[in-house]
């Protein structure tokens, strides 16, 4: 399952792939370095943050340029907190829907004989 925030007018804010992202570049240190780590080109992934931030009405990265060792990102204090509370959310979350997914579903294959059916997950 997949969950992502939305601003009360339906813009995107944040979701698991700007998360992935997000992690990706405090991580590696740069946008440039993140994004590749993710999979993602420097110019699809500077434009899904700047969206983000749009949305959010606040700065993800602070970017520091030159020097010795080059240039480099790294997540604000807003975007810190933000990547917190959004796995803290997504975890309990998602513990919940699938227990409630297995709750609905489960056996619903023996009168669907076209459906496969589901299994309850094995305790961990």
């Amino acid at each position: 399952m997949k969950f992502w925030l939305e601003s009360e007018s339906g813009d995107y804010m944040l979701g698991p792939g700007t998360l992935r992202l997000l992690l990706a570049v405090a991580e590696q240190g740069s946008l440039k370095a993140g994004a590749r780590a993710v999979g993602l080109g420097y110019r699809t992934a500077w434009d899904r943050l700047k969206k983000a931030e749009e949305g959010l009405g606040f700065a993800l990265l602070e970017r520091f340029s030159g020097g010795e060792g080059g240039g480099g990102s790294s997540l604000t204090a807003e975007a810190l907190e933000l990547v917190e509370r959004y796995r803290w959310f997504v975890l309990g979350t998602q513990e919940m829907l699938e227990a409630r997914f297995y709750e609905a579903f489960a056996g619903w294959s023996q009168t669907r004989p076209d459906v496969p059916d589901v299994k309850e997950k094995s305790a961990k």
